[in-house]
């Protein structure tokens, strides 16, 4: 009778959650103290040796419905406190109570599903839009591979999804607009370390001018965070002119170069999907030259000492431009080098190997 009037009461009221987990466990402590207090009182006399932890001991079994049959209530007084701290109002309290729990997790599983929760991760990798399951899961099993990554949390944001259409641990999704300051706010975007911007369809003609607004609502809530976008359109660069800290990756333009390069010369792209696949020894990398090297070194020369360490440099980036031959250029500070080697090396490491 009272469990109905409990739950009643509960969802009716305007507190908070917290107010009524609060009420409740009120309720199941008085219920434990008072069924304890009446049962050592009344009992003691019929049971030598009962200590007031074994009172307690036995409301709080009997409350949960265990009864273990240890103790049990004797004398009347015992049995009455036993009636109304117990089967009356503790049994009920605690029904109703165990209901919540059951509510609050079906409730947070349900938000997790369709994205309409808050996440707490941090230091995880944003994957904005969702172009197909097929695509994103690809995206997200090379990222995975880096050992660097492996253990990384990712959140996928899109309007596009009512749930998502797979499960992978540690991943989760997060819907919403990427045009509203609130969906990145859920996704945690401040603590993020990198976020990837995909098109919103390879069909859909806005998708570049969308992508570029993700990124200027992005770089206004996270200003050190780094962006690849995928661009459909290479024509549509001036759209990203006042990204600050993002890096265009034409998908379209990619391909297509891919393929003509293999009709002309067949092996170049299976020589291009080994050195851009994690999963393949021998990866295209990049480090950035920290601090003024001591040593003015030709690029010529830092080419042939790196093979020493099965390091092959395959090109500089200077001021956006890409070098790819190495006479008459010199190492200095903010360069990138990119290389393919089988493991990953930052630039102090290199300019070690170097002795720069």
């Amino acid at each position: 009778m009272l469990f109905p009037i409990l739950r009643r009461l509960l969802r009716r009221g305007r507190a908070r959650r917290e107010t009524k987990v609060a009420f409740l466990v009120f309720i199941l402590a008085g219920s434990v103290l008072g069924n304890s207090l009446t049962f050592y009182f009344f009992d003691r006399p019929h049971q030598p040796g009962l200590t007031f932890a074994d009172a307690i001991w036995y409301s709080a079994i009997s409350i949960t419905t265990i009864g273990y049959g240890d103790f049990f209530a004797v004398s009347v007084g015992a049995k009455i406190g036993t009636i109304f701290f117990i089967v009356i109002t503790g049994l009920a309290a605690f029904t109703t109570a165990l209901g919540m729990g059951i509510d609050w997790i079906l409730e947070r599983q349900h938000k997790e599903r369709s994205g309409m929760g808050s996440t707490g991760v941090r230091d995880h990798l944003l994957i904005i839009n969702f172009p197909g399951e097929r695509r994103v899961r690809q995206i997200i099993e090379e990222y995975l591979l880096d050992t660097r990554h492996k253990n990384d949390e990712i959140i996928i944001v899109s309007d596009q999804l009512e749930t998502l259409p797979f499960s992978l641990p540690n991943v989760h999704f997060v819907r919403g607009s990427p045009l509203q300051e609130e969906t990145f706010r859920r996704a945690n975007s401040d603590h993020a370390k990198l976020a990837i911007v995909l098109s919103t369809s390879y069909d859909d003609p806005s998708s570049d001018s969308l992508a570029a607004s993700t990124v200027s609502i992005l770089e206004h809530i996270s200003p050190e965070l780094r962006s690849v976008v995928e661009v459909l359109d290479a024509g549509h660069t001036l759209l990203f002119n006042g990204a600050k800290n993002a890096s265009l990756v034409y998908t379209f333009k990619m391909s297509s170069n891919l393929i003509v390069q293999e009709v002309q010369d067949p092996g170049v792209n299976l020589l291009t999907l080994a050195i851009t696949s994690n999963l393949i020894e021998g990866t295209l990398e990049s480090t950035e030259v920290s601090g003024e090297p001591s040593a003015r070194s030709a690029y010529k020369d830092v080419a042939k000492r790196l093979l020493d360490f099965d390091i092959n440099l395959v090109g500089v980036i200077r001021d956006g431009k890409v070098h790819l031959q190495f006479n008459n250029l010199a190492l200095i500070h903010k360069d990138v080098l990119v290389y393919i080697s089988s493991s990953r090396t930052d630039w102090p490491s290199l300019s070690a190997l170097l002795e720069l």
